[in-house]
């Protein structure tokens, strides 16, 4: 049997996005958006594929958990 090809998250951009998301606190308004999307942002193209998917999974927990709906289409990445 192959055995699964494992990519650590280690990237350092990865770790600053993550320890940023985990400080923001819910419901997220606009200056916690804004702090997200200053971060991830310029970072998104570098990111290879399991940290792109990980932090699209922060935008869908910023989606789930923002103060006013229109909100969400100030989130970079949603269209």
């Amino acid at each position: 049997m192959r055995a699964a090809k494992i990519i650590p998250i280690l990237s350092p951009e990865f770790q600053d996005l993550q320890q940023l998301f985990h400080a923001l606190e819910q419901p997220y308004g606009l200056p916690e958006i804004l702090r997200f999307n200053h971060a991830y942002q310029p970072i998104y193209q570098k990111l290879p594929p399991e940290e792109k998917r990980r932090a699209e999974e922060f935008i869908d927990t910023l989606i789930a958990g923002v103060e006013r709906r229109e909100l969400k289409a100030r989130i970079f990445g949603v269209v």
